[in-house]
């Protein structure tokens, strides 16, 4: 057994209490544990951003060993800066096996400090509670008296009035007691920890909800491999707990499920579309949505981004911003859509754009279209909320809007190629061959990244052109494939 003393860090510290068999791969096989996804990234990237404004409400503040990479030399830094009795940014210490640099070190009186941990969340979290108890331990064991503990988050009813305020943006709140009661069991938990990092192989941990709580794990992809295509984790609201249950139990194949598993309706077309390998259709509920379906048609998706320092005037943070729409028109049966679009250019408030178009090309009567419509509904009415002359217009058109989704989140029609799932990247192929695969951007998140990367960050012209064609791209065939849905859906109503 190897007897190497490593220093677990606060991040290694929570994969340590998520999975032990992911603790083990981040000390003994590092280079098998997948790179960090650019969804990932941005998160990490805002979380940046948010921590260094917050360094403004400490002002005086000392950055502790900026760029320093020696942990040695980060350590002695750290120390260094105490006599200072200033606030200390990214200040290092450590006990024992644990080390943990704090976000921000705020001395209190003589000889005391508090630690002030920045998050990008709106709500204070239970891993962070966890994360907290580490760094305590930490700067206790290596000599400082702690009084306070804090989390600092962002608080989600602010609205951005001109610049940002940070002293409205953030909320303190003190876990001091949550901390204190996690805190006794940090020792115990290390030892554990190091143990496990000890081990001369990884220990078999079977998959459950843990794998994504408190946040999805990089060996998912590893550790699944196991599962079939069409296993208890695909069936349609099914709860997760017994899914697993199922799956420990050995029933890894939904068609293969004893008797006396509870299936609700819509699991049970599910299972039994795959056992015959066709699909279910329900002509009559189809006929009957058709119905509410109203010439002409206007088939409408937007994109969105929500960042957690508002971008403009009356948002929120985390508020998702329309920032491109594509709209197809069918004037009557039998027509070609008529293709129309709204893509942001530059780095102002894209809604009263969005706005004046839309108002202009939905006309006076006629269905809008969308897929999961209350998405589009809500961003189109706290959009007119806050551009109060569009407030009207909204009202007479909201309710001229129809679900996509409804048919299929009713099972009025369901193909065994959708895997449980009643998105339309899921409903799209299942129903007509054309899928988002061959896209460069093919869903929402990547298209909200890419969008703010070209938008507010450094990028070249040919790249930001190459990335806005590829947003028009993804964006049409949301609402090209809602035609073709529809035109499906026709064929077999009739």
């Amino acid at each position: 057994m190897r007897q190497f003393t490593p220093f677990i860090s606060k991040s290694k510290y929570l994969n340590g209490l998520q999975c032990h068999k992911l603790l083990w791969f981040h000390y003994n096989a590092k280079d098998q544990i997948p790179a960090f996804d650019a969804h990932t990234q941005a998160i990490f990237d805002q979380g940046h951003l948010v921590g260094e404004l917050a360094k403004k409400l400490y002002p005086g503040g000392i950055e502790v060993a900026r760029g320093e990479r020696d942990f040695g030399k980060i350590l002695e830094l750290s120390k260094g800066a105490l006599s200072q009795r200033k606030p200390l940014f990214e200040a290092a210490f450590k006990s024992g096996n644990a080390f943990a640099r704090v976000d921000i070190l705020n001395p209190v009186g003589r000889n005391d400090w508090e630690i002030v941990e920045v998050k990008s969340s709106t709500e204070v979290k239970d891993v962070n509670l966890h994360d907290l108890a580490l760094q305590r331990y930490a700067y206790e064991g290596a000599g400082l008296s702690i009084t306070k503990c804090f989390i600092l988050h962002i608080n989600n009813e602010y609205v951005r009035k001109g610049e940002i305020e940070p002293k409205k943006l953030f909320a303190k709140t003190d876990v001091t007691n949550e901390v204190g009661d996690l805190l006794r069991s940090v020792p115990s938990n290390l030892r554990t920890m190091v143990d496990v990092i000890r081990q001369k192989s990884f220990p078999n941990i079977e998959i459950g909800q843990h794998c994504n709580d408190p946040y999805g794990c990089p060996l998912q992809e590893l550790c699944w491999k196991f599962l079939p295509e069409h296993n208890p984790l695909t069936l349609y609201y099914f709860k997760k707990d017994k899914a697993f249950e199922l799956i420990h139990d050995g029933h890894l194949d939904i068609r293969k499920l004893p008797p006396s598993v509870n299936l609700g309706d819509k699991q049970q077309i599910q299972i039994d579309a795959l056992r015959t390998g066709r699909p279910h259709i329900d002509k009559e509920g189809i006929h009957d949505f058709l119905e509410r379906i109203e010439y002409p048609i206007y088939y409408l998706d937007f994109e969105t981004f929500g960042t957690a320092i508002p971008l403009y005037d009356d948002v929120r943070p985390y508020e998702q911003i329309p920032f491109q729409f594509s709209l197809h028109i069918v004037e009557a049966e039998g027509k070609k859509p008529k293709h129309e679009s709204f893509l942001a250019d530059g780095k102002s408030d894209p809604r009263p754009g969005i706005l004046k178009r839309l108002k202009k090309l939905l006309g006076a009567k006629g269905s809008i279209v969308a897929y999961n419509a209350p998405f589009e509904k809500d961003k189109l009415k706290k959009a007119c909320d806050v551009f109060t002359e569009y407030s009207n217009w909204y009202q007479s058109i909201e309710p001229r809007f129809v679900d996509l989704l409804a048919p299929f989140k009713s099972f009025h029609y369901y193909n065994p190629d959708q895997c449980g799932s009643a998105s339309i990247k899921a409903v799209l192929p299942a129903l007509t061959g054309k899928s988002y695969e061959a896209l460069e951007i093919a869903e929402g998140g990547t298209a909200s990244l890419e969008f703010l990367r070209v938008t507010f960050g450094d990028v070249d012209e040919k790249e930001r052109q190459k990335v806005r064609r590829q947003l028009e791209e993804y964006c049409t065939l949301d609402t090209e494939g809602m035609a073709m849905i529809v035109e499906e859906l026709g064929k077999m109503a009739r």
